[in-house]
């Protein structure tokens, strides 16, 4: 039972992920770096799904290997590689904005060019920060294996941003998580949507899952 997603692991090898409405953020006000569910949006599974559908294959064409299948939108679900979840999530920031600007006492919207953090995966712990040495030395991560989420999170960013910028959005900030395929390979793990990035309009405005999924995933939204 997750957050925002609830998974049920299959006797193939795979799991399938059953998106709900329920959105992170807090006092009923969505925020897509909030570590809680605080509000629920009607529609917003659906939204999550079908920006996950659309994107995934993009990002494996780029060459970043995914744990995505398949996904069914009428039974909203998504069908994916099992993997073991690694213990640390990977953040891309092309400009300062919510939990940073409050951290480091900068002004929202400063510059950061694809700025990458790493955050203990920890709800308990509010999701701490955590260098790549420390990863190494508490054993959250190994150095080979942080070096290539810390790569692959850049290129995801990369991505992204080009490709919402078709569509008239600016990427302010996502977050990912990696998990290890029954190889020991590193393979992107959760979601791309709505749920894990920040994105901003022509006019500096907040732009929802459901916004972004009925402009770029019209035709299934």
């Amino acid at each position: 039972m997750g957050k925002t997603k609830d998974i049920t692991v299959n006797n193939d090898g795979t799991c399938t992920f059953i998106f709900k409405d329920d959105a992170c953020g807090e006092n009923g006000v969505f925020d897509p770096g909030a570590n809680q569910v605080g509000l629920s949006i009607e529609g917003k599974g659906r939204a999550s799904l079908v920006l996950s559908q659309h994107f995934f294959p993009i990002l494996k064409d780029a060459g970043i290997q995914t744990h995505y299948i398949s996904s069914n939108l009428e039974q909203g679900t998504m069908t994916c590689t099992k993997l073991s979840i690694l213990p640390v999530e990977f953040i891309w920031r092309s400009k300062a904005w919510g939990s940073f600007c409050k951290m480091y006492g900068i002004e929202q919207g400063y510059p950061l060019n694809g700025l990458i953090e790493a955050t203990l995966k920890d709800d308990a712990l509010g999701d701490p920060r955590i260098n790549k040495e420390a990863c190494i030395k508490l054993g959250k991560l190994t150095e080979a294996q942080y070096d290539f989420c810390e790569e692959h999170t850049r290129k995801i960013g990369g991505i992204l941003a080009r490709e919402l910028l078709k569509y008239g959005y600016e990427l302010i900030d996502f977050k990912v998580e990696f998990g290890l395929d029954s190889k020991g390979g590193v393979t992107l793990a959760d979601e791309i949507s709505g749920d894990i990035w920040r994105v901003l309009d022509k006019d500096g405005k907040s732009v929802s899952p459901i916004e972004c999924a009925k402009k770029i995933c019209a035709g299934n939204y």
